[in-house]
C-alpha cells in the first residue's frame, strides 16, 4: 500500500508543571521532619542534584553521539568490503572460471543467501497466565 504524502503533525513538547503543596510542607514542619531552613537546604540540594544530572546527561548524549558515528562508518565500511567482494567474486566467475553469462544468476543469487542469511530474527512469545 503506498504511503500518500499527509502533513505532518507537529507534536508540542510535553512541559511538566510541579506544584509544591504548602499542605505537605506544613505537614513536615509540624511534625518536625523537616524545619524551614533544612527545606530550603533540601530544595538547595535537588536543584544541584539536577544540575548535575543535566551535565551528566549532556555527557551522555556526546558520547552516544560518537559512538554511533563510528558504528555508522564501521558498518558501512565493512558493507563496502562486501560489496567489493562480491564484485570481484563476480568477475573472476564471468571470467577466469568462464561461466560467462551465467556469472550474472550465480553472483545474484550468492548476494541474495548474504542478504537472506542476515535477517535471523526469532520472536518468542511467553504467555503466563
Amino acid at each position: 500500500m503506498a504511503r500518500r504524502n499527509l502533513p505532518e503533525r507537529l507534536v508540542q513538547p510535553v512541559r511538566t508543571i510541579h506544584y509544591v503543596d504548602p499542605a505537605m510542607q506544613s505537614d513536615l514542619q509540624r511534625y518536625g521532619l523537616l524545619n524551614a531552613a533544612e527545606i530550603i537546604r533540601q530544595k538547595q540540594r535537588n536543584s544541584e542534584l539536577y544540575l548535575k544530572w543535566q551535565i551528566r546527561q549532556a555527557e551522555i548524549k556526546e558520547r552516544d553521539k560518537k559512538f554511533r558515528r563510528f558504528w555508522l562508518g564501521f558498518g558501512a565500511l565493512v558493507g563496502l568490503v562486501l560489496l567489493v567482494v562480491v564484485f570481484i567474486g563476480g568477475w573472476w566467475l564471468w571470467t577466469i572460471a568462464g561461466l560467462g553469462v551465467l556469472a550474472v544468476p550465480v553472483v545474484l543469487l550468492f548476494a541474495g543467501a548474504l542478504a537472506a542469511g542476515g535477517h535471523r530474527c526469532i520472536t518468542i512469545v511467553q504467555h503466563m497466565h
